[in-house]
């Protein structure tokens, strides 16, 4: 992120200031930056203040800051919503969709059926995305160690996108002991070249200007002398003015604000000084103020009212007391403490046992008055390690929602529930047992998931509990590869006595995957997925029943009737609703409707599902997501998009690893990315990124059958390495694994049949050309719809007769629906054969279009193939030549990422330009770090200014 060093570490409240007005200035002119403040208490908020917000203002940026504070948010997203607010953001359309969001859920859903954080984290970032496109926006959260996990989320995200906005992002943090969540934070952006202030002591002379700032009056000799005690410490010193100034010890001469009063003695810390302020409250004051610290810095008056016991009539003179006294400040409908501080002395003022029977208190009172889930289990885990029959019920109903968004919290404290569990209520034991499963396979830790699901069925007599733990037992055995013990235990199952209605429709659809990735048995298959689906008409579960059609779905591709398959992703889409639990079948039901439409070759189509794909609600920021994107980038390289395909895959490569142990999809949405990486790197002849991603992705088993299925780009990419390489006997080898057909898989081998056709004539192979171009003539006998695999057979059978109008044919094929690589690929072989002929004029015009198409995608290593291929025949380019991409500059840009410089310059946020490209988000971004790169500029002002040069440039003058 921009040059300045990461190492840039100040001490010195003037050097702070300095850097932090510089960073003010980028903003203004649209650099985007990342700042992490950390000091003592206070230290930033004096830091911020004398940065020279108003400068900010001048120079046009919006400044918008809010305080994160322990316990303080009444939901998720509070503290961003706080910033959004001062922002001047409130009173937009998309900040009110995020409220309602927030407050009722998407729209349609079902009550309590999905997380409406997940669905407003992906709406905040595009607001203030659109924010930044209007003008330079200052960002800031101060005290983030207190943020919730939601706010944190959105904060890194920003971080990760900062040098394409025109943002300052600003973090300040206590620099003591963090929260795990705030240390990764930290680092994460700090590794990512964030601008560290570490803010030091405030010296002698900017202790005066704290007095000259509260005060409007610089400090006399007695009160600078006396805050020097503080040592520098800058809330220390606020607090110390604030206290001095509530008592009237501050007098105010001619121009100096000086100490009054005999000679004061600073006490060993602040805590006296704070003490001497409450000593001005009633005892009952204090006392109620004590409780009141225990639930963060912020409290309504009705919570505090109902743990007390009292009507908030009753509270009304503590308030008015503590509220004229410094100590407590409005905040909304809520009441807050001034100071951190404060708060802290009269919270440690209750004795330890009293503290954790209030927290128990506190977090019923806050669980009947509506507040988050998250701050009702942080006050239970406060309560300490006894579980009571209220915190068992509340944290087993809660489960699934604590473990969507804090899951940590969650784990914490379903674990002291389920060892206590039998203490409090034997008979719901296997409740709270299998609610900490819920957690756990949330979280993707499925080895204590295994553990519950193998040890409970056996256990429990409650058969709701032990169908759902064979569920999850199941999908984790068939996610891992292990898909012959999860038909066995579903098997199990089955034989066992009926389990209720609803598990037994998704138990039977979910045999009837397995069915096929274990046995390949496609009868047995279908047979199981409607009798799911009949099963799961009759307890409308659309859970079993959109498994049940992605089953379907399976066969019929595997039978390659690809008309069938589409109408099956179309029904597991329509039997659908929404919920975190439906989320990754949604997005197995999108790749499949997509993948069906590419394989009968209706690529423009299968690009509409993808757009309304990237479109759902269901899937934003869900782990199960990835294998879609993944296929989409397949897709794309298929219709020749491959700087697109790239571009998705590096968005999505985090996502990818995440969903390789997650639900159905096993490890191959991992396999096919590293794979499809590889292939387009290899083609490009970038060998460093070819080895990388072929390493990485031949360290992944591919023995499980869904596996194999997505291992087809690395096979092709692992032939394509040891081709380069010279060794095109082993390249035949790996690529003639395509040959050894699975029962009842669904990979297509019919695209890779024709190069392992050349390669085997090349060396003499004839068996092994023969029998490829049976299996591409079997292909396309099975393929119902003629497509892609009818156009394969005729290449094959071209190549194998050395028939150049066959092969022309294809290529033909492949021209009208749009698969420029395959028809490159065809017209290369065309051209050879019919130069073999003496055809010389036909040649070279294939040879030509063949290279202008590889050419087109960056295909290197291809062009030099076709050279070295057709050179024996005095077939040549010519003047032509080579015409090898720049790799730094304007003429580097691909014709994706021109379009994407277009629209920034036009000052379109990275939403905007996604929408208007039919790109994800994600992938916008992507292609503009890659411009920044290419550009050699730091921000969007940067790649417009270099648009508009060009422009300029290629416009006549008159």
């Amino acid at each position: 992120m921009g040059s300045r060093s990461p190492e840039a570490v100040l001490v010195g409240r003037s050097a702070e200031v300095a850097v932090l007005r510089a960073l003010v200035r980028e903003v203004a002119v649209g650099q985007g930056r990342v700042v992490w403040v950390e000091g003592e208490q206070g230290a930033g908020k004096s830091t911020l203040a004398a940065a020279g917000l108003a400068e900010a203002a001048e120079r046009g940026c919006r400044t918008a800051c809010a305080a994160a504070d322990e316990f303080s948010t009444r939901h998720p997203l509070r503290v961003l919503l706080a910033c959004l607010d001062a922002a001047g953001a409130s009173g937009s359309e998309q900040y009110a969709e995020i409220v309602r969001l927030l407050r009722d859920g998407p729209a349609g859903s079902v009550p309590g059926s999905v997380d409406p954080v997940l669905a407003a984290l992906e709406r905040v970032r595009v607001l203030i995305d659109n924010l930044c496109a209007d003008g330079p926006l200052i960002l800031m959260i101060d005290d983030i160690q207190w943020a919730d996990e939601a706010s944190m989320i959105v904060w890194h995200r920003l971080a990760q996108a900062v040098d394409q906005l025109s943002l300052l992002l600003v973090a300040v943090s206590r620099s003591g002991p963090r929260r795990p969540a705030v240390a990764r934070l930290r680092q994460s952006v700090l590794a990512a070249g964030a601008v560290l202030i570490q803010a030091g002591p405030l010296s002698g002379e900017q202790l005066s200007d704290l007095v000259l700032q509260m005060t409007g009056a610089p400090a006399g000799p007695r009160l600078r002398a006396f805050l020097e005690q503080t040592s520098g410490n800058p809330l220390y010193a606020r607090e110390l003015i604030t206290t001095l100034l509530g008592s009237g010890r501050i007098e105010f001469g001619a121009d100096l604000a000086e100490l009054e009063g005999p000679e004061v003695r600073l006490p060993e810390s602040l805590a006296a000084v704070v003490r001497r302020q409450l000593s001005t409250l009633s005892p009952a004051a204090r006392e109620m103020l004590g409780v009141a610290a225990l639930f963060g810095m912020e409290f309504s008056v009705a919570d505090l009212a109902a743990v007390l016991e009292k009507p908030p009539s009753a509270l009304l003179t503590g308030l008015r007391q503590a509220t004229a006294a410094a100590v407590l400040r409005e905040s909304g409908q809520l009441l807050g403490f001034r100071s951190p501080v404060i708060r802290e002395i009269l919270r440690d003022s209750l004795p330890s046992a009293l503290r954790s029977a209030l927290h128990r208190g506190i977090a019923g009172v806050l669980a009947e008055s509506g507040a988050s889930a998250e701050q009702v289990a942080q006050h239970l885990l406060s309560a300490g390690s006894a579980i009571d029959r209220w915190t068992f019920e509340w944290s087993t109903d809660h489960a699934l929602l604590l473990a969507s968004r804090a899951p940590d919290t969650a784990v914490d404290l379903l674990q002291r529930v389920v060892d206590q569990a039998w203490e409090v209520d034997s008979s719901r034991y296997e409740t709270a047992t299998l609610a900490l499963a819920r957690a756990y396979f949330t979280l993707g830790r499925h080895d204590f998931v295994e553990r519950f699901a193998r040890e409970m069925p056996t256990r429990t007599k409650d058969a709701d509990i032990g169908a759902e733990m064979r569920w999850f037992l199941a999908l984790l055995l068939h996610g891992s590869g292990r898909g012959d013990q999860a038909h066995a235990v579903l098997a199990q199952t089955q034989r066992a006595s009926p389990p209720p209605p609803k598990w037994q429709a998704r138990l039977r659809a979910l045999s009837a995957i397995t069915a096929r990735t274990t046995s390949g048995d496609l009868g047995a298959a279908e047979a199981g997925a409607r009798e799911a689906l009949a099963l799961a008409s009759t307890v409308d579960d659309g859970l079993a029943a959109s498994l049940a059609y992605c089953g379907l779905w399976a066969v019929e591709t595997a039978r390659r009737d690809h008309e069938k398959a589409l109408a099956a992703a179309d029904n597991a889409l329509a039997v659908l609703r929404f919920g975190d639990e439906y989320a990754e079948l949604c997005a197995w039901a999108f790749e499949g409707k997509a993948t069906a439409l590419q394989n009968l070759d209706r690529l423009a189509d299968a690009d509409v599902v993808g757009r309304d794909a990237l479109e759902d609600e269901r899937l934003i920021g869900h782990p199960g997501s990835a294998v879609l994107h993944t296929g989409l980038a397949v897709q794309g390289i298929w219709a020749g998009r491959w700087d697109d395909s790239l571009a998705s895959l590096a968005a999505n490569a985090e996502q990818a690893r995440a969903d390789a142990s997650f639900g159905l999809r096993g490890q191959n949405p991992e396999i096919l990315h590293h794979g499809a990486t590889a292939f387009i790197a290899g083609h490009r002849d970038d060998r460093e990124t070819a080895r990388r991603h072929l390493e990485a992705g031949l360290r992944l088993s591919t023995a499980a059958l869904p596996d194999w299925e997505n291992s087809e780009f690395l096979l092709a990419a692992q032939a394509l390495e040891a081709e380069r390489g010279g060794a095109p006997d082993q390249a035949l080898a790996v690529l003639s694994r395509l040959l050894e057909i699975r029962p009842g898989q669904l990979l297509l081998p019919h695209p890779w049949l024709p190069t392992v056709i050349r390669l085997a004539l090349d060396l003499g192979d004839t068996a092994t050309a023969r029998e490829a171009s049976e299996m591409s003539k079997s292909e396309a006998l099975r393929e119902k719809t003629p497509a892609g695999a009818t156009a394969a057979a005729a290449h094959c059978r071209g190549l194998l007769e050395a028939d150049p109008a066959l092969v022309l044919q294809a290529a033909a094929h492949y021209e009208a629906v749009g698969r420029p690589f395959e028809q490159a690929q065809a017209l290369e072989d065309a051209a050879v054969l019919t130069a073999r002929q003496r055809r010389e004029t036909e040649s070279r015009k294939a040879f030509m279009k063949a290279t202008d198409l590889y050419d087109g995608v960056g295909a290197v290593w291809d062009l030099r193939r076709a050279d070295t291929r057709l050179r024996p025949y005095g077939i040549r380019r010519g003047v032509r030549g080579p015409r090898p991409r720049a790799s730094f500059g304007w003429q580097a840009l691909t014709p994706t990422e021109l379009k994407v410089a277009a629209l920034v310059a036009e000052g379109k946020s990275n939403p905007q330009v996604a929408e208007d490209l039919f790109l994800s988000r994600r992938t916008v971004q992507t292609h503009v770090s890659h411009i920044l790169a290419k550009l050699g500029v730091r921000s969007r002002v940067g790649i417009a200014t270099e648009a508009m040069r060009h422009t300029n440039a290629s416009t006549p003058s008159e």
